[in-house]
């Protein structure tokens, strides 16, 4: 069961990172993207910190990042996180937990199945919408070994490399990292901000179908379902 007494836990840890660690980035994602801010942020997975949770259980809902500058192509960051809070949703509890430098910020969102139905506070529910108009659409053919590739920007998560884990989580296999589809659906885009929903999961090996519009929206489809949507908001350097 989760320990609720994680809430308002703060840790702080200092993060270094080099030119290599971004080629690590780009190779698993198609290209770089201020979304290389998030892994070398929430170094681990989103998923660690939630003492007690069965981690079969758990998954990732929501990530947003602010970017506060330009990041360097290498150097070291005091980051600090903050379990900010924990949300009753009935059927399960949302964790909510901040990542802080002086560099960008990151907000993760994690689903506990099961956890819900302790009185807490259910929360607001931030709405994703895109535009009607047409947009840029694009496909990206995920490789079996894309979650094995993704796993070298340092998330452990075993249910993305474990087929047993994956089994007792409901999966007939390991799935991809929702930030590796999030990093293929941004690659390229130069932002500030960014706020993004795990709607499904995607296997390995599936072609994502991304759909990107200039004022920020995107939406990613892989076997004919929304996996993920959200919105940036572009720097000035973009033009935007």
């Amino acid at each position: 069961m989760l320990d609720h007494d994680i809430l308002g836990v703060v840790e702080r840890q200092v993060r270094t990172w080099s030119s290599g660690d971004a080629e690590v980035y780009a190779a698993a994602t198609g290209g770089l993207s201020p979304a290389f801010a998030i892994p070398l942020l929430q170094h681990g997975g989103p998923q660690l910190g939630l003492t007690g949770a069965d981690m079969t259980r758990v998954l990732h809902a929501e990530q947003s990042l602010w970017l506060h500058g330009r990041l360097p192509a290498e150097g070291s960051a005091v980051v600090t996180k903050t379990v900010e809070h924990i949300y009753d949703k009935g059927s399960g509890a949302l964790v909510v937990s901040t990542w802080e430098s002086e560099y960008a910020s990151t907000r993760s969102s994690c689903f506990i199945k099961g956890e819900g139905g302790f009185g807490g506070d259910r929360g607001e529910t931030r709405t994703f919408t895109v535009p009607e108009r047409l947009h840029e659409v694009s496909h990206f053919r995920t490789t079996p070994d894309q979650a094995l590739r993704y796993r070298e920007t340092g998330d452990v998560n075993p249910m993305h490399h474990d087929p047993e884990f994956a089994r007792r989580a409901g999966f007939e296999r390991p799935i991809l990292h929702g930030l590796c589809t999030l990093g293929i659906t941004v690659s390229g885009l130069d932002f500030t901000e960014l706020h993004a929903r795990f709607t499904a999961p995607v296997t390995p090996g599936d072609e994502l179908r991304i759909e990107r519009w200039p004022t920020g929206e995107f939406r990613t489809f892989a076997n004919g379902r929304q996996v993920l949507i959200g919105s940036v908001r572009f720097s000035e350097v973009d033009g935007r």
